[in-house]
């Protein structure tokens, strides 16, 4: 696979997006001019470094993070741009606010179109942008460049397209329409086509919760992998993705029509699944209380980050598929997608301790505050997305782990 994006100042000129070169990624990424001065603009932290290809990447918080992707999480606006703190990692420059003990919309409706013993399978309308250029197309629509006759369409077997997707849902064991219930949603790998059948990735433990199954329309999720645009040249535009809308069309449907607790909706996946629960983790964190991942990472252009996210990263050192250290395409590995996760929740240092000796290969960063808690577990050897090691199943520790985090301030 090219290398293309090293630290140098190679111009990219992607078609129907914005012109940028790879350093200013990094210098934006450091905290750097370019999210801030976009801020000053537009006076909003998250969507401020949008209004720049340089600023949207480098704010959300690149290998290097810096102080852009803090002050995003903190609510920062964009007018604090000299400090690095005007970056697109925040949350539309507004305060994170918590959904800890908050009931959807859909509590107290009859239940109609899931049950509690197996999955039904949807299929749901994402809206297209109206007219917008990238990176600066709304969160709840997809972009012009991914909608079908764009340069990164995309169409399914059965012809579903990337606003025309499905999902499945399977209701908690204990489903009450006045009790909220948490969410898993799943992803697969690269692989299945569409529609979905089943949870997508399910972890031990999920039996309590409603299940979603989420299913990609290509052979992997459009940001689930080495890139989201089939021609490398047009990576750019997956600033504003379709990933991101698609979820948020899912989540908000669920919600809307079951009763959710809305301060524990959790996302996890592995391989290319992963890849899609990372994205939500950072995109749509304001909604997302936690992600859970095997193998998997963060492309740099993506969706700018919007909250700090509560994780647990399971990755392998011969995973030579989703390389936990590497410098390919629009990915730096897995290791630096974790080091983005630390900045934006704030973490200080990376000091680790034992995790649980039930998980002998999990550490925790010390310095996390407690609501957004990063746990990292690194194999020695092992096999791509496969969380089992020395005959110990991980994913046991991915639901207790969830359910004991305090609410989220």
């Amino acid at each position: 696979m090219p290398r293309l994006f090293l630290r140098s100042a190679v111009v990219l000129c992607l078609a129907a997006v914005s012109c940028t070169t790879a350093k200013s990624l990094d210098d934006a990424g450091s905290g750097g001019h370019a999210g801030g001065s976009a801020g000053t603009t537009t006076g909003a932290g998250g969507d401020a470094g949008t209004t720049a290809a340089a600023g949207a990447d480098g704010g959300a918080g690149t290998a290097a993070a810096g102080a852009g992707g803090q002050g995003g999480v903190s609510g920062q606006s964009g007018s604090g741009g000299a400090a690095g703190k005007g970056g697109a990692s925040g949350a539309g420059g507004q305060p994170v606010k918590s959904r800890a003990g908050m009931k959807s919309a859909g509590c107290g409706k009859e239940v109609a179109g899931a049950t509690t013993t197996n999955f039904t399978s949807h299929r749901i309308a994402i809206p297209a942008c109206a007219a917008c250029t990238v990176p600066n197309c709304p969160r709840d629509c997809v972009a012009p460049p991914f909608v079908p006759g764009g340069v990164n369409a995309l169409k399914a077997a059965n012809g579903e397209t990337l606003v025309d997707r499905d999902f499945t849902i399977q209701l908690a064991g204990n489903y009450n329409p006045d009790t909220p219930s948490p969410v898993f949603f799943g992803a697969d790998g690269c692989g299945p086509i569409a529609p979905q059948k089943g949870a997508g990735f399910s972890v031990p433990g999920e039996n309590n919760a409603i299940k979603i199954g989420l299913q990609q329309i290509g052979a992997c999720f459009a940001d689930g992998g080495i890139r989201c645009a089939p021609n490398i040249a047009n990576v750019g535009a997956c600033l504003n993705g379709p990933e991101i809308p698609y979820f948020l069309t899912v989540q908000r449907w669920v919600e809307d029509n079951f009763c959710v607790d809305l301060g524990n909706e959790f996302i996890g996946g592995g391989s290319s699944g992963a890849w899609e629960a990372l994205l939500a983790g950072c995109g749509a964190a304001t909604s997302v209380r936690g992600t859970y991942s095997v193998a998997g990472g963060l492309r740099e252009h993506r969706w700018a980050c919007n909250g700090p996210i509560a994780s647990f990263m399971i990755v392998s050192d011969a995973d030579t598929a989703n390389p936990v250290l590497n410098v390919d395409e629009d990915t730096y590995g897995m290791a630096p997608a974790r080091d983005e996760i630390l900045a934006r929740n704030g973490c200080i240092g990376k000091a680790t301790a034992p995790f649980d000796p039930k998980f002998p290969l999990c550490v925790k960063y010390t310095g996390c505050p407690a609501a957004y808690p990063v746990v990292w577990c690194e194999f020695p050897g092992g096999q791509h997305d496969n969380p089992t090691y020395n005959n110990i199943n991980y994913l046991n520790a991915v639901a207790p782990f969830f359910f004991g985090l305090p609410p989220a301030p």
